[in-house]
């Protein structure tokens, strides 16, 4: 979607929502001081119906924030999920915030009942406006060619066939041989890049490393007011780059690549933090773990932990814990294998805690210990870490820090991404590491494991 019919999408949208919030609250009190609703004992008295100033303030911001937390005004979650699928978690957050508003704000508060009334008008209206939204601003389409071939062509063409929602047709390959990846015509040699541009209207160009030297002469080739934006597949030690980081050499402006990020002051900020962090959350979640637990143990036969070997920072191996979701002994007979959305070897209270990400819950103890961190790359199987590191080019960078909870692969990625793409996020977020990045991928986390994306 272009940048002006984004911001024009955002506009409409967030005048609607807030014009939905303030409509659907006046209606709600005048439901219960004018109509007799099933369940409730008489009508509200007028002079209960605090429909102020600040009390319109109030849920429209919440309505706003919670939209807006679940990816409702941007292209990429609206046109990646259904409609219910972030809606309904949105309305939850919007559930729990008012009733906490409410509760500490005891003069703006009304009744339950006229709370209860909003919020399923509310979810009505939005479905109502949000289905209107998505015909007013369609999934746009955007076309697009490979330049280049090789393995690198073979990923990039199978995930854009694989993910409709990012709105990317992929017209064809431009490089040498007579077919491209599956059913992927060759438009014709790199040579033709302009003309094949301008002849079939392409709109994006994606440049992978077996067209380096194109990159390289790439100022001089293309015309000016040229259609098409470039788009880089990087390689992984491109990605390493990070922020531009300048190291003079005598009069040689070299771009400085950080093997070891995470380091001296930065490491020991995050380190403080992640202490702190999952210590409270050990605390606050202990009361609902015990409960998964005895479910676990009272639905299979078997014990309630899981132990696995997986591997952390510098490569050591390390102990990792989790509530058990298999049968006892899933994998005598298989050995090690990759777990897949539909695993059958998964209990049927094992799936659940795997939904909601409580099973993840005892790996607090491993960033307590020190193994693990809250953000970083996702800790692999020994046996899995191997295979990559022969098959993913620059595959043990990504051991450089400690391994995370979550991470800018886990927010952004697919449950089934592939490692070569897991990786170059990884590194872009080792490379790029603030407290504040690490700060929005937990926030950004919340609404994944809500709207159960990647299970």
């Amino acid at each position: 979607m272009a940048p002006r019919t984004s911001a024009s999408f955002r506009v409409v949208a967030l005048a609607g929502d807030l014009a939905i919030a303030v409509g659907v609250l006046y209606a709600a009190f005048f439901l219960r001081t004018h109509v007799a609703i099933p369940g409730t004992v008489s009508l509200l008295p007028v002079e209960n119906a605090r429909f102020t100033f600040w009390n319109i303030v109030i849920v429209a911001a919440v309505q706003a924030l919670s939209l807006s937390f679940f990816g409702l005004y941007r292209d990429h979650e609206r046109f990646r999920e259904p409609l219910g699928r972030l809606l309904l978690p949105a309305l939850f957050i919007e559930l729990l915030t008012l009733a906490s508003v409410y509760f500490l704000a005891q003069p703006y508060s009304f009744p339950r009942s006229v709370l209860v009334i909003f919020l399923v008008l509310n979810g009505l209206a939005l479905a109502a406006w949000r289905g209107a939204l998505d015909r007013i601003f369609p999934q746009p389409r955007r076309r697009a060619v490979i330049v280049g071939g090789g393995p690198a062509a073979i990923l990039i063409a199978d995930t854009i066939r694989r993910h409709s929602w990012t709105g990317v047709e992929l017209i064809g390959i431009v490089g040498e041989g007579d077919g491209g990846p599956g059913d992927v015509p060759v438009l014709g040699p790199v040579e033709d890049l302009i003309a094949i541009v301008e002849a079939r209207a392409v709109d994006e160009v994606i440049l992978t490393p077996e067209a380096s030297w194109w990159r390289d002469e790439i100022s001089e080739r293309i015309p000016p007011g040229w259609r098409a934006d470039l788009l880089v597949w990087p390689s992984p030690f491109e990605t390493m780059i990070g922020r531009l980081r300048f190291r003079i050499v005598g009069d040689l402006p070299l771009l400085e690549a950080r093997v070891r990020p995470l380091e001296g002051a930065s490491g020991v900020v995050k380190r403080c933090f992640d202490v702190l962090v999952s210590g409270a959350a050990l605390l606050l979640l202990a009361p609902g773990f015990a409960l998964a637990a005895a479910l676990v143990s009272s639905t299979s036969p078997g014990g309630v932990f899981y132990r696995q070997t997986r591997v952390g920072r510098d490569g050591r191996l390390f102990e990792l814990f989790k509530l058990r979701t298999m049968r006892e002994g899933a994998e005598v007979e298989t050995g090690a294998v990759l777990a897949t959305p539909d695993d059958p070897r998964v209990t049927a209270i094992g799936r659940a805690l795997r939904g909601a990400r409580i099973d993840e819950i005892p790996q607090l103890w491993n960033v307590m210990r020190g193994d693990m961190s809250l953000v970083g790359p996702r800790p692999e199987r020994p046996e899995f870490a191997e295979k990559f590191a022969k098959s993913v080019a620059g595959y043990g960078l990504r051991h450089a820090a400690r391994p995370g909870l979550t991470g800018l692969a886990q927010i952004s990625g697919e449950y089934m991404s592939e490692p070569d793409i897991k990786l170059r996020y990884d590194l872009a977020y080792l490379n790029n590491w603030s407290f504040f990045l690490d700060l929005a991928i937990l926030l950004r986390t919340l609404p994944v494991v809500l709207t159960r994306r990647g299970i």
